[in-house]
Protein backbone atom coordinates (compact mmCIF):
# COMPACT_ATOMS: atom_id res chain seq x y z
CA UNK A 1 0.00 0.00 0.00
CA UNK A 2 2.96 2.36 0.42
CA UNK A 3 2.98 3.28 -3.27
CA UNK A 4 -0.69 4.26 -3.55
CA UNK A 5 -0.13 7.92 -2.69
CA UNK A 6 2.16 8.24 -5.67
CA UNK A 7 -0.70 6.91 -7.79
CA UNK A 8 -3.46 9.22 -6.59
CA UNK A 9 -3.60 10.48 -10.18
CA UNK A 10 -4.27 6.90 -11.29
CA UNK A 11 -7.15 6.43 -8.85
CA UNK A 12 -8.75 9.66 -10.05
CA UNK A 13 -7.74 9.48 -13.72
CA UNK A 14 -10.32 11.35 -15.77
CA UNK A 15 -11.87 12.74 -12.58
CA UNK A 16 -10.12 16.11 -12.34
CA UNK A 17 -12.59 17.76 -9.98
CA UNK A 18 -12.65 14.69 -7.72
CA UNK A 19 -8.84 14.62 -7.70
CA UNK A 20 -8.89 18.23 -6.52
CA UNK A 21 -11.23 17.27 -3.66
CA UNK A 22 -9.23 14.14 -2.80
CA UNK A 23 -6.00 16.15 -2.57
CA UNK A 24 -7.73 18.82 -0.46
CA UNK A 25 -8.88 16.17 2.01
CA UNK A 26 -5.35 14.79 2.38
CA UNK A 27 -3.70 18.21 2.68
CA UNK A 28 -6.12 19.22 5.40
CA UNK A 29 -6.27 15.90 7.23
CA UNK A 30 -10.03 15.51 6.73
CA UNK A 31 -11.01 11.96 7.61
CA UNK A 32 -13.71 10.03 5.74
CA UNK A 33 -15.94 7.74 7.81
CA UNK A 34 -17.66 4.58 6.59
CA UNK A 35 -20.89 6.61 6.58
CA UNK A 36 -19.29 9.13 4.22
CA UNK A 37 -18.95 11.89 6.80
CA UNK A 38 -16.01 14.26 6.78
CA UNK A 39 -14.31 14.87 10.11
CA UNK A 40 -11.62 17.28 11.24
CA UNK A 41 -10.66 15.55 14.46
CA UNK A 42 -14.09 14.81 15.87
CA UNK A 43 -15.78 17.84 14.27
CA UNK A 44 -17.96 17.20 11.25
CA UNK A 45 -17.12 19.23 8.15
CA UNK A 46 -19.88 19.82 5.62
CA UNK A 47 -19.63 18.79 2.01
CA UNK A 48 -20.70 22.31 1.07
CA UNK A 49 -17.76 23.88 2.92
CA UNK A 50 -15.32 21.52 1.16
CA UNK A 51 -17.00 22.25 -2.18
CA UNK A 52 -16.62 26.00 -1.58
CA UNK A 53 -12.97 25.62 -0.59
CA UNK A 54 -12.26 23.54 -3.72
CA UNK A 55 -14.46 25.72 -5.95
CA UNK A 56 -16.49 22.73 -7.10
CA UNK A 57 -20.14 21.74 -6.86
CA UNK A 58 -21.23 19.91 -3.69
CA UNK A 59 -22.14 16.89 -5.83
CA UNK A 60 -18.46 16.52 -6.77
CA UNK A 61 -17.59 16.24 -3.09
CA UNK A 62 -20.38 13.71 -2.55
CA UNK A 63 -19.27 11.58 -5.53
CA UNK A 64 -15.63 11.78 -4.37
CA UNK A 65 -16.61 10.46 -0.94
CA UNK A 66 -18.66 7.67 -2.50
CA UNK A 67 -15.71 6.69 -4.69
CA UNK A 68 -13.28 6.75 -1.76
CA UNK A 69 -15.65 4.52 0.25
CA UNK A 70 -15.88 2.07 -2.67
CA UNK A 71 -12.08 1.67 -3.00
CA UNK A 72 -10.59 -0.42 -0.19
CA UNK A 73 -7.08 1.06 -0.46
CA UNK A 74 -8.36 4.62 -0.58
CA UNK A 75 -10.59 4.04 2.42
CA UNK A 76 -7.65 2.62 4.40
CA UNK A 77 -5.91 5.95 3.94
CA UNK A 78 -8.79 8.42 4.12
CA UNK A 79 -10.30 6.81 7.22
CA UNK A 80 -7.03 7.38 9.08
CA UNK A 81 -6.25 11.00 8.20
CA UNK A 82 -5.69 13.46 11.04
CA UNK A 83 -5.53 17.22 11.36
CA UNK A 84 -2.12 18.51 12.42
CA UNK A 85 -1.99 22.01 13.91
CA UNK A 86 0.53 24.20 12.11
CA UNK A 87 2.51 26.92 13.85
CA UNK A 88 3.38 28.46 10.47
CA UNK A 89 1.02 31.45 10.58
CA UNK A 90 1.16 31.71 14.37
CA UNK A 91 4.97 31.97 14.46
CA UNK A 92 5.21 35.78 14.26
CA UNK A 93 2.64 36.19 17.04
CA UNK A 94 4.69 33.89 19.29
CA UNK A 95 8.03 35.46 18.36
CA UNK A 96 9.12 32.35 16.46
CA UNK A 97 10.77 32.21 13.07
CA UNK A 98 9.18 30.47 10.11
CA UNK A 99 10.57 29.64 6.70
CA UNK A 100 9.27 27.75 3.74
CA UNK A 101 11.75 25.78 1.70
CA UNK A 102 10.94 25.16 -1.93
CA UNK A 103 12.93 22.16 -3.24
CA UNK A 104 14.34 21.56 -6.71
CA UNK A 105 12.89 18.04 -6.50
CA UNK A 106 10.55 17.24 -3.61
CA UNK A 107 11.28 13.54 -4.01
CA UNK A 108 14.97 14.24 -3.40
CA UNK A 109 16.47 12.62 -0.34
CA UNK A 110 18.05 14.35 2.63
CA UNK A 111 16.67 17.88 2.38
CA UNK A 112 14.82 17.75 5.70
CA UNK A 113 17.83 16.24 7.47
CA UNK A 114 20.27 18.76 6.01
CA UNK A 115 18.07 21.77 6.80
CA UNK A 116 17.31 20.71 10.38
CA UNK A 117 20.94 19.78 10.97
CA UNK A 118 22.14 23.19 9.75
CA UNK A 119 19.64 25.02 11.95
CA UNK A 120 20.42 22.85 14.98
CA UNK A 121 24.16 23.41 14.53
CA UNK A 122 23.60 27.06 15.49
CA UNK A 123 22.00 26.05 18.78
CA UNK A 124 18.60 27.33 17.64
CA UNK A 125 15.66 25.16 18.65
CA UNK A 126 13.20 23.86 16.09
CA UNK A 127 9.56 24.02 17.17
CA UNK A 128 7.95 22.30 14.18
CA UNK A 129 8.76 20.80 10.78
CA UNK A 130 6.05 20.01 8.24
CA UNK A 131 6.98 18.50 4.89
CA UNK A 132 4.41 18.04 2.16
CA UNK A 133 4.33 14.71 0.39
CA UNK A 134 6.02 14.92 -3.03
CA UNK A 135 2.74 13.79 -4.64
CA UNK A 136 1.34 17.30 -4.20
CA UNK A 137 1.84 20.08 -6.70
CA UNK A 138 4.38 22.54 -5.32
CA UNK A 139 5.28 20.61 -2.16
CA UNK A 140 7.00 22.63 0.55
CA UNK A 141 8.97 22.16 3.72
CA UNK A 142 7.95 24.50 6.53
CA UNK A 143 10.29 24.95 9.49
CA UNK A 144 9.29 26.90 12.59
CA UNK A 145 12.14 27.89 14.88
CA UNK A 146 12.24 29.28 18.42
CA UNK A 147 13.32 32.68 17.06
CA UNK A 148 13.58 34.33 13.65
CA UNK A 149 16.34 32.90 11.45
CA UNK A 150 19.20 35.33 10.79
CA UNK A 151 20.19 36.20 7.21
CA UNK A 152 23.54 34.40 7.41
CA UNK A 153 21.77 31.15 8.29
CA UNK A 154 19.35 31.58 5.40
CA UNK A 155 22.35 31.99 3.09
CA UNK A 156 23.78 28.71 4.41
CA UNK A 157 20.44 26.93 3.96
CA UNK A 158 20.29 28.12 0.34
CA UNK A 159 23.57 26.26 -0.32
CA UNK A 160 22.06 22.90 0.67
CA UNK A 161 21.73 20.52 -2.26
CA UNK A 162 18.11 20.35 -3.41
CA UNK A 163 17.05 23.72 -1.95
CA UNK A 164 15.73 25.94 -4.73
CA UNK A 165 14.32 28.86 -2.75
CA UNK A 166 13.57 30.00 0.80
CA UNK A 167 10.64 32.20 1.76
CA UNK A 168 10.82 33.90 5.16
CA UNK A 169 7.33 33.78 6.68
CA UNK A 170 7.92 35.85 9.79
Amino acid sequence: MGEWMLDLDRYFAGRGAQLKVAEYLVRNGLRVTVKGELLAGEVEVTQVSVANACKVDRRVVKSTLEYIKSEKNLMKVYSNLAVIPSLRDLAPVLGFGAIEIIPDDAAGKGIVAAVTSEISSTGMGIRQVIADDPMFDNPELTVVTEKPIPRNLIDRLLKISGVKKIVVLS
